[in-house]
């Protein structure tokens, strides 16, 4: 019969519905009993962690923590908000050790607060009239409590503050200003005829930020006081606008007394034959002057677009500005070796440009990393120098046709020129020595003549003042050979001395030798005289 069939399929019905049922009660009891006193029938406000990691909360403590923002796990940010109410208790749950239950007085006797710490949990349960008082009200007066202090050090914060912060509400009237804003306020006596207080009027904010705004703004010199600037940032919070002020006139006069330096230096720089790049840290191009842009032909759109060094390298490099290197490779190598000795301070080269001009280029570090290079156009200097240089190599050329032997020696006594008469008369001196003397050229001298006032004669001459007059005397070489001598003052102090033997058939006078007398030289005379 079909009866029996459902009168088994209803009983098996019947049998899972109460066995299910028996199971979620059975859950509903191992849970209760697993955890200390569980908090969602807890009218108060309970908290229950794991660790750090919050498990369960009553609905009071629920909506506390949702009232609480910043960094950290909600243990910590719990901590934060009860540890000024409850003196030490961060400290209590630092040394728990095994299972238990302890209270701690609140500050000011408002109520306890329960610990509790069974098999690894913890649960805090806030208790207004100690642990077994009567139910609290919709609110908690110690979560209360605990948010009227954050509140009041929040207002404390504020309040005494020493930048200015103020609020507008949705039509910028003021509604709420701290101390250090209602001070400047009554110094500016500012108050508009509507009835606000807002110090800085109308502003054109910029974004700087993802809810924020600012600029910058100033506010007229009250009496003989400087204008003051302030860094303004403002944050909406719902219809106001939350504003903070920061004085930032420090840093504003020091930026104009820099921009005026600037200033003053490129107008100076301006007038400058030199030519001047500085690069700052990155090797970009931060300032340039008139000079350089005529020496080195840059366009001025390119110099003000701030290059780098190796761009501006290149570019002098391209129209042929630079000495001309053997390969890519070695221009490389030489532009980081340009500027790794003009970060050191060493470089200073002359640079031989294709068309002919003469650049003298110095490269000098400057503060904070950066690098300055000089460019000096010494065209017309190597070219006078070049000029000096071929007369003076004429003149030498005219005295070595002259039969005499012939020096010239500067006011400080040094050597300067001679021909080639003088070496073969006296022969080439040490050449060691970087600048020759009177004194040891007459020591020289004086090893190849027979005794004579005549040298220390011409060392007065020589180191004379005022006015002096040309002389001549007679000298004789250890050889017997007589010559005539003549010494001429020149422009500048210098002295022309010149010497000229007498004819080879002219009778010889033999002088004696002295025991001091170097005889190489004296020998080497007699064997050329024969």
């Amino acid at each position: 019969m079909p009866f029996a069939p459902l009168f088994l399929l209803l009983i098996v019905a019947c049998v899972s519905t109460l066995s299910a049922t028996m199971i979620v009660a059975l859950s509903g009891r191992i849970m209760a009993a697993a955890r200390p006193r569980g908090v969602a029938s807890d009218a108060r406000s309970v908290f229950l962690f794991d660790g750090d990691c919050l498990i369960d909360a009553s609905p009071p403590a629920r909506r506390l923590l949702d009232r609480m923002e910043g960094a950290g796990t909600e243990r910590e940010l719990l901590l934060d908000l009860l540890e000024h109410r409850f003196p030490g208790l961060r400290d209590r749950l630092r040394g728990l050790d095994g299972d238990g239950r302890s209270w701690i007085e609140a500050r000011g006797g408002l109520g306890r607060i329960e610990i509790e710490h069974w098999d690894g949990l913890l649960r805090l349960t806030l208790c207004p009239d100690g642990p077994h008082g009567a139910a609290p009200g919709p609110v908690d007066p110690i979560a209360f409590a605990a948010l009227q202090d954050e509140l009041e050090t929040l207002r404390c914060i504020g309040e005494d503050a020493p930048q200015l912060i103020w609020k507008l509400d949705q039509d910028g009237r003021l509604s709420w200003a701290n101390r250090a804003y209602m001070r400047l306020l009554e110094t500016q006596a500012a108050t508009a005829a509507d009835g606000s207080a807002d110090l800085f009027g109308a502003k054109t904010f910029a974004p700087a930020g993802s809810d924020t705004e600012s600029c910058r703004v100033s506010l007229p010199p009250a009496g003989d006081a400087r204008r003051r600037w302030f860094e303004i940032t403002r944050i909406q919070r719902g219809t106001e606008h939350v504003h903070f002020a920061l004085d930032v006139t420090g840093i504003v006069e020091a930026e104009q007394a820099r921009r005026k330096f600037v200033q003053t230096l490129t107008k100076t720089f301006a007038q400058l034959a030199i030519g001047l790049a500085i690069f700052d840290r990155d090797r970009k191009l931060v300032m340039f002057n008139p000079a350089y842009h005529d020496l080195t032909g840059l366009p001025i759109a390119f110099l003000s677009s701030r290059p780098q060094v190796q761009t501006v390298l290149d570019r002098l490099r391209d129209s042929n500005m630079l000495p001309e290197p053997k390969d890519y490779t070695s221009w490389r190598e030489q532009v980081a070796a340009l500027e790794a000795q003009a970060a050191r301070g060493t470089y200073c080269e002359t640079w031989s440009l294709p068309g002919g001009r003469t650049f003298r280029v110095t490269g000098r570090p400057h503060p904070d990393g950066a690098l300055a290079f000089l460019f000096e156009d010494i065209s017309a200097e190597i070219s006078l120098s070049r000029h000096f240089r071929a007369e003076i190599d004429t003149a030498r050329a005219v005295l070595d046709t002259l039969p005499d032997a012939v020096a010239v020696f500067s006011a400080g006594g040094v050597r300067l020129l001679h021909n080639a008469g003088y070496d073969m008369l006296w022969g080439a001196p040490d050449p060691g020595l970087a600048d020759i003397g009177l004194s040891d050229e007459i020591a020289r001298w004086q090893r190849l003549l027979a005794p004579s006032p005549v040298l220390g004669e011409l060392r007065d001459f020589a180191g004379a003042f005022g006015e002096r007059a040309e002389w001549s005397d007679r000298l004789r070489l250890h050889d017997g050979r007589a010559m005539g001598c003549r010494f001429t003052p020149l422009p500048g102090g210098a002295t022309l001395a010149s010497f000229q033997l007498d004819a080879p058939d002219a009778p010889r006078v033999i002088a004696p030798l002295n025991d001091d007398t170097a005889p190489d030289g004296a020998a080497q005379l007699r064997a050329g005289g024969g």
